[in-house]
């Protein structure tokens, strides 16, 4: 008989805590919400790619509202902090977003055009970088991907410059548009993905 004694095995202590599925219960139970929201922002996507030129202007108004709204909270919180060695610094930002947001509602066609350019140039520049760094990662798989999405940035971006000042009527409405499609995509498949996937807090079994 061995002189050694086994221990007894101890049981093993059930794992506590939240599942994924009971973080998920208050998006199950207002699912539908999240689906009507993503209906909805369709259709304005939608909406605004008939009426570009409507949502253009409001695009343009958004940002110079963003902007007067930045520019006085930066205003308001350099007064707030005395004593700051960087208070004049942000004062004088302070000012240029809220100069910038005055010109924006005092000549708004300008504004569009402006934003056009700069939407223009960012493309092209962005189109230039990914062709540089497509060649820089030849010997990977997606490279033709990345030249691909660069050659489509760059000559994007050249066509809105030459088609300007044409272009600056429709061109950040489209943008806009199309990122309420595929923002109410999301929110459509998220809430599909939610309501077929959880059924309170447990999973539903595989079919």
């Amino acid at each position: 008989m061995s002189d050694a004694t086994q221990a007894p095995a101890t049981p093993a202590t059930p794992r506590t805590g939240h599942s994924l599925a009971s973080h998920l219960v208050p998006l199950r139970k207002n699912w539908g919400w999240l689906m009507g929201a993503g209906i909805v922002l369709v259709l304005l996507g939608i909406f605004g790619l008939v009426a570009a030129n409507l949502f253009t202007v409001v695009s343009v108004l958004s940002f110079g509202a963003m902007m007067l709204i930045a520019g006085g909270v930066l205003i308001a919180d350099a007064f707030r902090r005395e004593g700051w060695k960087s208070r004049v610094a942000v004062l004088i930002i302070g000012a240029l977003y809220v100069a910038t947001g005055a010109l924006v509602f005092y000549n708004p066609l300008q504004a569009v055009v402006a934003l056009t350019i700069l939407c223009a140039a960012m493309l092209v520049a962005t189109g230039v970088l990914r062709i540089v760094m497509a060649f820089q990662m030849r010997e990977l798989v997606v490279w033709g991907w990345v030249l691909a999405s660069g050659i489509l940035s760059l000559l994007l971006g050249i066509f809105i410059m030459v088609q300007l000042p044409q272009a600056a009527t429709w061109v950040l409405g489209t943008f806009l548009a199309i990122e309420l499609i595929f923002q109410g995509w999301t929110y459509i498949f998220v809430a599909r993905a939610i309501r077929s996937t959880f059924d309170g807090v447990h999973p539903k079994p595989a079919a």
